[in-house]
C-alpha cells in the first residue's frame, strides 16, 4: 500500500504538530549536507531495495543508496577502567570522529547489560554506508540514552530514546516526505513490546536550514487523529461491526470471530501494534484496532483488524490520510 499522498477534498487528512525534539551539534561548523536518495525502511523487516527514482538536485553530492553492510558484532567506544586513554563519559559533546564505532552492533541488550558501574557505551545501531550515514546510540553513565546522527564528518545528538528490554534496533530511510525537494531522513525506533503490544516511533529529521531538525510523531498526535478518524457501529441482528475511517470501511462478522454474543454494544479503539514504514517520498502508519463490548474478553478483542494510513509530513506538522482496512491475521 505504496501510494503517493494526495492534498485533495475526498482524502481525509488531520494534521497533528511536530513535536521538535533537542539536538545539539558537536562537530566544527561546515555546509550542511544534503542527504542522499531514499532507501526502504520497515519496522517489521527490511524491505527489498525499490526500482531507482530521479534524484533531486542538491548543493552535495548525492550517492545511491544501498543495503546495509551484513552485522557484525562490535563491542562498544571504550568506557572502562584499565585503558591507557581516557574512557569516553557518556557525553556527545566531547567524542571525536575516531571514537565512532565502525561494525554495526548485533546483540544490543548483551552489550549494555556488560556496562560496569558509571561506564557509557556507544554502539552502531543502524546505517546507509553508501549515503556516509551512520547512526549510533549511546547508553551511561546509569540510564542515560540517546541516538547521535552522523552524515560524513558532521554529527549531531538526538533526543530519541532507543533502548528496550527487547533490544530491536532502529532503522532509518531518505526520502523527500514533505515534497520540497529536498531529501530528510526517517528514523524509526522501537518503543516498547510485551503481550498484545508492539510499537515503534516515528522521527523526522530535517536538514534544508541550518542545524538539523529532530521531528517526532508521538503517541499523543495519533492517538487524537484516530480519535476523530476512527468510528464503529454495531449491528445486534447480524452480530456485525462496521468500522470506518475517512472513506475506508470493514465489516467484522463477530460470529465468525468465535464470539455469537458479544453481550451489549461493540467499540473500536487503537491496539498494541504501531508500525511505520518508509517507501521511495512515502511514509505509511499501520496500527492494530481492538473491539471492545461485556461479552469479549477483559482486553478487548485484540488485532481485530488492521488500519493502514500514509503519514503526511508537512515539514512541521505530522498527519494520516488515505486509509484502508484489512483484516488481522496475527
Amino acid at each position: 500500500m505504496k501510494k503517493l499522498i494526495a492534498f485533495c477534498a475526498a482524502c481525509l487528512v488531520t494534521l497533528a504538530g511536530c513535536t521538535p525534539g533537542g539536538a545539539e551539534s558537536t562537530a566544527p561548523e561546515t555546509p550542511v549536507p544534503t542527504p542522499p536518495s531514499a532507501t526502504p525502511l520497515s519496522t517489521e523487516e527490511v524491505a527489498a531495495t525499490p526500482s531507482p527514482t530521479p534524484l533531486v538536485e542538491s548543493s552535495a553530492p548525492v550517492v545511491l543508496p544501498t543495503e546495509s553492510l551484513p552485522p557484525e558484532t562490535t563491542p562498544p567506544a571504550p568506557t572502562g577502567s584499565g585503558s591507557e586513554e581516557p574512557a569516553w563519559d557518556g557525553d556527545p559533546d566531547t567524542l571525536t570522529l575516531d571514537d565512532f564505532p565502525t561494525q554495526l552492533t548485533t546483540d544490543l541488550a548483551a552489550a549494555i547489560s556488560s556496562l560496569e558501574g558509571d561506564s557509557a557505551g556507544l554502539y552502531l545501531v543502524a546505517q546507509l554506508p553508501d549515503a556516509d550515514t551512520w547512526l549510533y546510540g549511546f547508553y551511561g553513565p546509569g540510564e542515560t540514552q540517546g541516538l547521535i546522527l552522523r552524515v560524513g564528518t558532521e554529527w549531531q545528538s538526538l533526543d530519541i530514546p532507543f533502548v528496550t528490554p527487547a533490544g530491536a534496533l532502529p532503522a532509518m530511510a531518505y526520502g523527500d516526505y514533505d515534497g520540497d525537494l529536498d531529501l530528510e531522513l526517517a528514523i524509526v525506533t522501537h518503543q516498547g513490546s510485551g503481550t498484545g503490544v508492539n510499537v515503534w516511533g516515528l522521527s523526522v529529521v530535517d536538514f534544508s536550514e541550518g542545524p538539523w531538525e529532530l521531528f517526532q510523531f508521538i503517541p499523543a498526535d495519533y492517538e487524537a487523529i484516530l480519535d476523530l478518524s476512527l468510528t464503529s457501529t454495531y449491528d445486534a441482528e447480524r452480530n456485525v461491526a462496521t468500522l470506518q475511517a475517512g472513506e475506508a470501511v470493514l465489516e467484522l462478522d463477530l460470529t465468525a470471530l468465535g464470539y455469537s454474543d458479544p453481550g451489549g454494544q461493540v467499540a473500536a479503539s487503537l491496539g498494541g501494534w504501531v508500525l511505520f514504514t518508509a517507501q521511495e517520498d512515502t511514509l505509511s502508519a499501520t496500527f492494530s484496532i481492538d473491539l471492545n463490548a461485556p461479552g469479549l474478553p477483559a482486553q478487548g478483542l485484540q488485532y481485530a483488524a488492521l488500519l493502514q494510513a500514509d503519514v503526511v509530513y508537512t515539514g512541521s506538522a505530522f498527519g494520516l490520510g488515505d486509509f484502508t482496512f484489512s483484516q488481522s491475521e496475527l
